[in-house]
């Protein structure tokens, strides 16, 4: 039986939660993948304790964790809550919307507002509040704090402890989107005092001062983030109980040499042992992003199945045994998307590819729209049991 994780999408409406998440839980208590032990993951706001974490936040902080986690762990399915790491908030607008507006989508963290000293900068000093719609150094308008700071890194990890303390997660999740722009070859960001710092100290000059690729720059700034990983690991160590920490994002997994360059520097974090598993994720359908996924030639994020055995063998090859790993695809409704009838044939399509190439479990990342549909359930059934 192949494992599967179901992905709920960010921050559904309360309307899509009522059906989205009680629909995937009936149906996981109907059978469909009667022998899956592991895990609806669910993400839930980020915060520290019960903080209110966003200005828009539609519920209190927890609910949404708290109605789905009792109904999953009485089926026997673990829940697996994540967040985005570090991120200060998003804007509308970018190349997407005409007019452009300066709007916020979704929620901005408490902290993220009332600590603009933390927000990291690029090269020039700017950081998120100073850009402009669609000229940000990463090509669309998501904004992050710095873990240089050992301020964000405490609050960072205070999220994810919440969700395995407060709530009795079986693990945390850590969502990066470190994807560089057009043309980038190295994370834009981390130009922060302690990074300056430490910079200047170790090799008597300031980084502003070099080239932006600079290993030892690029180096130093991936740091921080694996300094983060540990310093998580540690505080869920001290829970006294297992507390699996996984990792999923896109874009870092072709050449695991150069993660560092991404600051997901996610093969030093398997060599720690801090990692349980890896979730390497991939766009199965077109959402018109603005830039394409690092060496595609289709134009978009959109990726074939050969591009997706690849890069899954190459993590494969990289981890062996030393922790799981869970290919995912994204087929979200929420921008264009092909009717259910071709979509579902490409999850199959995607999920035998990933099987193949040596990923323990597949991971779906999908929403309410697409949970909706029978044709979807069957197609997981199908899956689970080895029919691709």
């Amino acid at each position: 039986m192949v494992d599967i994780v179901v992905v709920n999408p960010s921050r559904p409406a309360a309307q899509a939660m009522e059906s989205g998440v009680k629909k995937a839980v009936l149906t996981f208590y109907e059978g469909v993948l009667e022998s899956h032990p592991r895990v609806l993951s669910y993400r839930a706001p980020g915060a520290s304790g019960f903080e209110n974490r966003g200005l828009y936040q539609i519920s209190p902080f927890g609910e949404p964790l708290k109605t789905l986690a009792g109904p999953a762990r009485a089926a026997g399915q673990e829940t697996h809550p994540y967040a985005l790491v570090g991120t200060a908030g998003v804007w509308m607008g970018s190349r997407r919307t005409k007019p452009r507006t300066r709007m916020r989508l979704g929620t901005i963290p408490k902290f993220s507002a009332e600590h603009r000293e933390y927000l990291s900068k690029d090269r020039n000093g700017e950081s998120w509040l100073d850009w402009e719609i669609g000229e940000s150094p990463l090509g669309y308008d998501v904004g992050y704090m710095g873990l240089a700071y050992p301020e964000v890194r405490e609050y960072e990890r205070a999220a994810f402890v919440s969700y395995a303390r407060d709530f009795g997660a079986d693990g945390v999740q850590l969502e990066l989107l470190q994807v560089l722009a057009e043309g980038g070859e190295v994370w834009p960001l981390g130009y922060d005092d302690p990074a300056i710092e430490e910079y200047k100290r170790t090799y008597g000059v300031d980084p502003r001062e070099v080239d932006a690729n600079d290993e030892n720059w690029a180096r130093l700034r991936a740091g921080y983030y694996t300094q983060f990983v540990r310093e998580l690991r540690q505080d869920l160590d001290a829970l006294g109980r297992k507390v699996e920490v996984s990792v999923a994002s896109e874009g870092v997994w072709d050449d695991p040499a150069a993660a560092y360059k991404y600051v997901v520097d996610w093969p030093t974090w398997v060599e720690e042992g801090l990692v349980d598993s890896l979730h390497p994720r991939f766009w199965i359908i077109d959402p018109e992003y603005p830039l394409s996924y690092p060496n595609s030639e289709t134009g978009s994020w959109l990726v074939d199945n050969a591009r997706i055995a690849q890069e899954i063998s190459t993590v494969k090859d990289f981890v062996g045994d030393r922790c799981k790993i869970y290919g995912t695809v994204l087929c979200k409704h929420d921008g264009p998307a092909p009717p259910i009838s071709e979509l579902t044939p490409r999850i199959a399509g995607a999920a035998k590819a990933i099987i193949e190439a040596g990923s323990d479990g597949f991971g779906i990342y999908t929403d309410a729209q697409v949970m909706a549909t029978d044709e979807f359930w069957d197609c997981l059934r199908e899956i689970h049991e080895g029919r691709f």
